[in-house]
């Protein structure tokens, strides 16, 4: 860990965030003297030691959930938390970020979330006993309320630190992708300030310890927990200018989970993310007009070196880039018709000017109009080829109109001018897997789902892939990852199940479909939790969830002859001594046959065994 704080002063930042074990690991080993002593060395040589709290974060495991209603996992995931603030407090690192987890009930019922808040509070009430006179905090992180998760509502994160007996060690880490993703809107200077009011009357910006800046590839209100680098997402360039200009945050840490791979702007992405915050920052302070808060490419290099790179574009005048600037600015609040008559104005002056011909591709193609995007993205390349922007453009357009073949060739190109733009691997796999050669999609969504911000649906996407190409192990491993990222989709649960009956891991399947069952409950869904159950040799959980199947659907002759051979199976066990079993045997399948009169296998049962 001590790499961490050395590498954070290579990079010229002033604050780091570390993983004090495995963050995807239950298991952990004491940390050794060593450790400590070069963590705190590396500490006390950066000059951080004197204000810790504005420089070392910790995150804890992601395995953590102490609102769930399981006690046994409850028990566990207060011992890994406890275990988290100690390792915490051996390092000198004090504020430890934790995410308050999921009620595991039905999503949006305000009795399972109060009760999910409330087993959260007393297991925090409980580490806090047991850590008495640490100065370790933990920093409930706000989420993007997918599923049960709680913290995506701002009530959530202020009930919790209204609720616990020692308020004094609970505060909250704000990540911006999150609350973006959730439906907490600032993509303009008036709903980011409104937001910050509502923010201020509900939680208090004074209880902020940690700030994770991230921008959100999922849109607004999407609940996808998907990071990008700034300027780059949806939050929008005020979410950010905002926040850097509050006097309550001017000593917060503020951690960039954002991309780590490759270049961003020809630097490491951390130093060009963080560039482009002071870059944003000092914009403010010299009081730039707030029309540039709506910049396309917020984090594009200057006009001056945008142009040396460009073979064949045409440098914008001053007067050219502040219409430019204005007309991005419309575009941004949706006026997509008024932006588009002064881009085109624009570009009758001057057809060659590259980001003007990108943003018009970009607006007609959000419009649906796919040939005049088309046309847009094809000049841009015309002027530039090695636009990026504009190849991806061009991809996209083929990718509405179904021309998934040329969608692939003009992704592939904007990946031989940066092969770790992630949007162009993501839309290799989409253009791929639109095709039906899932096969050859598999290399690109490897790559998505080993970014460093990949969620459980990058996760679920490859191993779906795995498992349609016959490769059960590597899709069980790849849902199982995806289950340990977030809340579980009924999609991902329903190929875990699927990759471990492939396997013929009828144990973990039958587990897998008993969940499924509870938290999706059908006729169809207990009956497979039954057969899966059945198959594990597990008798006695087999009928229950057959009976179960009856009581949901009572025309389904595959219940009933489920609880027909169970029964069956509990009687010829018993050496034949089990009436009760018998008997019930014989109602199941003439239960069944009086749905279905046309079973002769089980007309055949009930003769032999059950008359």
């Amino acid at each position: 860990m001590h790499l961490a704080v050395q590498e954070a002063q290579r990079l010229e930042l002033d604050c780091v965030q570390v993983f004090t074990k495995n963050q995807r690991q239950w298991k952990w080993k004491p940390l050794a003297d060593e450790e400590i002593k070069a963590f705190r060395a590396a500490v006390h040589d950066a000059g951080w030691h004197t204000n810790p709290e504005r420089r070392l974060v910790s995150h804890n495991s992601y395995l953590v959930n102490l609102a769930s209603p399981d006690a046994e996992m409850r028990a566990k995931s207060s011992a890994l938390q406890l275990q988290e603030t100690e390792r915490c407090e051996q390092l000198g690192i004090p504020s430890c970020v934790m995410h308050p987890g999921a009620h595991l009930g039905t999503a949006g019922n305000a009795v399972d979330e109060e009760a999910g808040i409330r087993r959260l509070v007393a297991e925090l009430d409980a580490i806090h006993r047991s850590t008495k006179g640490y100065s370790t905090v933990t920093c409930i992180e706000n989420t993007v309320g997918s599923g049960t998760n709680l913290g995506g509502p701002l009530e959530h994160l202020a009930r919790i630190r209204a609720a616990v007996k020692n308020p004094e060690r609970v505060a909250f880490c704000f990540d911006t992708c999150h609350a973006t993703a959730f439906g907490h809107d600032m993509s303009t200077p008036a709903k980011a300030k409104s937001f910050w009011q509502s923010f201020e009357s509900v939680v208090g910006r004074a209880h902020v310890r940690v700030i994770h800046v991230n921008d959100s590839k999922g849109a607004l209100g999407s609940h996808l927990d998907r990071h990008e680098n700034l300027g780059g997402g949806t939050c929008g360039k005020p979410c950010f200018a905002t926040m850097a200009h509050m006097l309550a945050f001017r000593h917060v840490p503020m951690i960039m989970e954002t991309p780590k791979e490759g270049k961003l702007r020809g630097r490491d992405p951390d130093r060009a993310n963080a560039a482009w915050l002071r870059a944003l920052s000092l914009a403010m302070f010299a009081c730039v007009s707030l029309t540039m808060l709506g910049g396309c490419r917020p984090w594009a290099k200057s006009d001056a070196e945008l142009t040396a790179a460009r073979v064949g574009a045409v440098a914008p005048t001053a007067e050219e880039s502040d219409r430019l600037r204005r007309a991005q600015s419309v575009a941004d609040r949706g006026d997509y018709q008024e932006a588009l008559g002064e881009f085109r104005a624009l570009l009758t002056e001057n057809p060659r000017l590259v980001d003007v011909q990108v943003a018009v591709g970009t607006i007609t193609l959000e419009q649906g109009d796919i040939r005049a995007a088309q046309r847009s993205y094809e000049a841009a390349i015309q002027a530039d080829p090695r636009n990026v922007d504009a190849h991806i453009g061009l991809a996209r357009t083929h990718l509405a109109a179904q021309r998934n073949d040329d969608a692939v060739r003009c992704y592939r190109q904007a990946l031989v001018l940066a092969p770790t733009d992630m949007r162009a691997i993501a839309g290799i796999a989409d253009a791929l897997e639109r095709s039906g050669n899932r096969s050859a999609a598999i290399p690109f969504l490897e790559r998505l789902a080993a970014d460093a911000g990949a969620d459980a649906d990058a996760w679920s996407r490859v191993a779906r892939a795995y498992l349609i190409a016959g490769r059960a192990a590597e899709a069980s491993a790849a849902y199982e990852e995806a289950v340990t990222l977030g809340e579980v989709s009924e999609g991902t649960m329903d190929g875990l199940i699927a990759a471990y009956t492939a396997e013929s891991r009828f144990a973990e399947a039958s587990s897998a479909g008993s969940e499924f069952a509870r938290r999706w409950p059908s006729a169809a869904a207990s009956e497979r939790a039954a057969w899966l159950a059945f198959r594990a040799a597990d008798y006695d959980r087999a009928i229950v969830a057959y009976r179960h199947a009856a009581e949901q659907d009572p025309r389904s002759i595959k219940a009933w002859n489920g609880v027909g051979v169970c029964a069956l199976n509990s009687w010829l066990l018993s050496d034949r001594l089990d009436g009760g079993a018998r008997e019930e045997s014989r109602r199941a399948f003439e239960q069944s046959l009086a749905v279905e009169p046309a079973q002769p296998q089980v007309e055949k049962l009930l003769r032999t065994y059950a008359p």
